[in-house]
């Protein structure tokens, strides 16, 4: 099948640490990415052979008295990649960057639109103060086609 250009996304939710208002990092997960990548344009013969890949940056303070935040990546609201990495010692700012693929099912890529999610929640308390999100953004771009 011909290789096709899909679509691309980006959902950037802050740029900068400086954000106007500070997001607490809590046990409910804060969703800080929602695309929606358009399949429309897919060809039948492609639409089991999409591929997506999605990018996310995330900066977050955290105590380190909690030991793990979790983030979660989310195909129509289904999870299809999660990571949950400790606390640094510190107190100090930390930023994650990290790729996902997924090659959603052919009724998905039917459907017209594949909406990506990306979430993050910790198990810190949430009377914590020094749990924040600060910079992040998530991207997705999606081919279809094999040759």
């Amino acid at each position: 099948m011909t290789i096709q250009f899909v679509d691309l996304r980006l959902s950037n939710q802050a740029a900068s640490d400086n954000t106007p208002v500070v997001i607490p990092l809590a046990a409910t997960p804060l969703v800080f990415g929602d695309i929606g990548i358009q399949t429309v344009g897919v060809t039948p013969d492609n639409q089991g052979n999409v591929r997506v890949l999605l990018s996310v940056f995330l900066k977050v303070e955290n105590n380190p008295l909690f030991n793990t935040n979790t983030i979660n990546v989310r195909r129509n609201g289904t999870i299809i990649f999660t990571t949950t990495f400790g606390v640094a010692i510190s107190r100090e700012n930390e930023a994650f960057g990290f790729s996902a693929v997924d090659v959603p099912p052919a009724l998905a890529v039917a459907a017209g639109q594949i909406q990506y999610t990306a979430e993050i929640f910790t198990n810190a308390l949430a009377t914590d103060q020094f749990n924040n999100v600060q910079a992040r953004n998530f991207s997705g771009v999606a081919a279809a086609g094999n040759s």
